[in-house]
């Protein structure tokens, strides 16, 4: 039988192989962190997109019925006292103060 003689690997090549694995997990892990920060960012943007949602089809509702009543006088009356903070002549307003 003939012997097998073995070649002894060399260290350095082992060193690389390793340095290489270590190189590719570091990227790996931080290609992970960044998508995990990117998902968190999107989430916020996602629930800040929701809450802008919720308003404005709140606020259609008021508008939808606000076109709905007939009498649009009224209308134009409460906004231009509440919103407009309108008066009417030699008309005296007091307001409550709050802080």
């Amino acid at each position: 039988m003939a012997e097998k003689t073995r070649k002894r690997k060399s260290h350095l090549g082992d060193l690389l192989k390793l340095c290489l694995f270590a190189i590719v997990l570091v990227y790996a892990v931080a290609l992970i962190i960044q998508t995990q920060a990117d998902i968190a960012e999107q989430r916020m943007q996602i629930e800040k997109l929701e809450s802008e949602i919720t308003e404005t089809r709140q606020a259609n509702d008021e508008y939808q019925r606000i076109l709905k009543t007939t009498d649009e006088e009224e209308y134009m009356f409460t906004v231009a006292v509440e919103k407009l903070g309108y008066a009417y002549p030699r008309e005296r307003r007091f307001y409550a103060k709050t802080k």
